[in-house]
């Protein structure tokens, strides 16, 4: 029997270290590795998905390949990632490079050869398994701050190759290079009455709670007297000793009276999964106030791979001649602790404070299709588009819809239509659906048909037909008309445009197209020199720009350029 559960148990730590090799990749890079986000942190409407990594706050460190493998995807963005490589490895996994500055010189051909030939410079290339192999060690690319990148840093991640979820890189021994002794830090606890007749220390809101540190360095929240059904939310974040800045907590568990209770983990989740990070927290005080509170307690829907323990959804229901103790435990990777208990008494205590709900007419129910009409506007609401039943705001008004606010948040998407068979055909063709962000008025791609003009959004507030009949702008080229360029590498020229965004840029050279990487951030283009298109002597430049309106700007120029 005893060498029954020693061979069961050596079997297991097999399979464990096995599921995550630790041994089996190597750095990204070959600087000391310091973290600025960890994998899972909150991030608006997303989980964050690998480990981003700083580089030194400058572009161009070199990125190797963590392990043999063979590049399996390459897309280049504007948005997102920027510019992406991805290494499919032969144990199962998938490694992700993100944010790079240029891909090292092989691979960087075959991207320009794509955009090139497709004329475009977003593209996505999906190369067969024996077309780009790689060794682990291999120099893939060089770091950088492209896409929706807010400073250089190399976002890391993996994956498991054949479902594509994302696993986290901590997992496979990256934890080991970034040093922590510090436990994560709680900055806020909230408890939240959930059912009618609920109330926390004499309130039917939110309560905050107050922690006190204790000589053993726990936690214990200040008075908590409750009636009814209850749930608690923390404001927490985690720091390491080999970086500054606040990061995500890695583990929370919750226990009742000693048993376990709520909990969850971040070990692996779907991408499937990440719109759900608006019902893991408290998206009404995060829209308010931009504070991100952990519900510890789900509704109908929450993120099943992340959520590990959980009893009664979470929920507490405090009752007569009950006392009881709810402990948190908040954890990094690194095993580092910080204790919270929070002591409950039952109490019917005379309430101060009301939560009152302002109803409408229009009760949503979020479990079941609806469709609202008024005048010349229907919205459309497919079932589980809200993750919650809720009192909706609807009217309209001399042509405008008022759709409630941002305070409630949307997991798909929703249909808006407004009858446009009044309006001249004349005006229809600049004309689209906008809405109002504060004082900003915002395009959204819409469909128009005959009489009617569509959108499909994740949008609430306010929503009106407008025109778009101003062009993009050019402005601001790195040269002047007739200069020599002899010592330039690059040319550059800056394209903006104020309402419906740009659709399309192409560029030529002596009428042969051009390739130009756009940076977002600064709405700057730039054309290498070494793509060897220029002519010696003259060379005639032409860009053309168009919107989403199909308002186009046309600049040209020209150079003279010989070596």
């Amino acid at each position: 029997m005893r060498f029954l559960i020693a061979f069961l148990f050596f079997f297991n730590s097999l399979i464990s270290q096995e599921k995550y090799p630790k041994d089996y990749f190597r750095s990204p890079m070959d600087i000391p590795l310091s973290a600025a986000g960890y994998f899972g942190e909150l991030r608006p409407n997303h989980f964050h998905s690998g480990v981003d990594f700083r580089t030194e706050k400058r572009e161009g460190i070199p990125v190797f390949a963590t392990a043999d493998g063979y590049v399996s995807r390459i897309k280049i963005s504007i948005y997102g990632y920027g510019k992406a490589i991805y290494i499919d490895h032969p144990n199962g996994f998938t490694t992700v490079y993100g944010h790079l500055q240029k891909a090292a010189l092989g691979i960087q051909e075959r991207i320009s050869q794509e955009q090139y030939a497709q004329k475009n410079y977003e593209i996505e290339i999906l190369p067969k398994p024996n077309e780009i192999m790689v060794k682990k060690g291999d120099l893939i690319a060089y770091s950088g701050n492209t896409g929706g990148s807010s400073g250089p840093h190399l976002h890391f991640e993996f994956r498991d190759t054949k479902t594509e979820k994302i696993i986290n890189p901590m997992l496979f021994g990256f934890g080991d290079e970034l040093k922590d002794s510090k436990a994560p830090q709680v900055s806020g606890l909230i408890v939240y009455p959930l059912s009618d007749s609920a109330q926390v220390n004499g309130s039917s809101k939110p309560v905050f709670l107050n922690l006190s540190l204790q000589p053993d360095g726990t936690y214990v929240a200040s008075k908590l007297i409750a009636s009814g059904k209850i749930g608690f939310g923390v404001n927490a974040f985690d720091t390491s000793d080999t970086g500054y800045g606040k990061k995500g907590i890695y583990k929370l568990d919750s226990y009742l009276n000693g048993m376990p209770y709520f909990g969850y983990e971040f070990e692996v989740f779907s991408f499937d999964e990440t719109k759900y990070i608006n019902t893991f927290i408290d998206y009404l005080r995060y829209q308010k106030q931009g504070l991100r509170f952990q519900k510890l307690f789900v509704g109908n829907t929450y993120p099943s791979s992340i959520i590990k323990t959980m009893k009664n959804d979470g929920i507490i229901d405090v009752s007569m001649n009950f006392s009881l103790n709810y402990k948190m435990i908040l954890q990094d990777f690194h095993g580092n602790k910080t204790i919270v208990n929070i002591p409950i008494s039952y109490g019917n205590l005379p309430i101060t404070q009301v939560n009152e709900i302002k109803k409408t007419p229009y009760f949503l129910k979020s479990r079941i299709d609806n469709s609202y009409t008024k005048d010349d506007v229907t919205v459309f609401i497919p079932e589980n588009a809200f993750f919650e039943d809720f009192y909706l705001n609807f009217d309209v008004k001399n042509n405008e819809l008022f759709l409630h606010d941002d305070s409630v948040p949307l997991q798909e998407n929703i249909t808006i239509t407004f009858d446009i068979s009044k309006m001249p055909a004349a005006d229809r063709e600049k004309m689209f659906i906008a809405n109002l962000d504060g004082s900003r008025t915002e395009y959204n791609k819409t469909y128009k048909k005959e009489n009617s003009a569509t959108i499909y959004t994740k949008k609430l507030g306010k929503f009106f037909l407008y025109k778009d009949v101003i062009a993009p702008k050019i402005y601001n080229p790195s040269f002047d008309e007739g200069d020599n360029l002899d010592d330039k590498k690059t040319l550059k020229i800056s394209i903006s445009d104020d309402l419906s965004g740009i659709k399309e840029y192409n560029a030529y050279l002596n009428g042969n197209w051009i390739l130009m990487e756009y940076e977002s951030k600064s709405n700057r283009l730039t054309h290498n020199f070494s793509d060897n298109i220029f002519q010696n002597g003259r060379n005639d430049f032409k860009i053309i720009v168009k919107d989403n309106l199909e308002n186009t700007t046309t600049f040209e120029s020209h150079f003279f350029k010989t070596k």
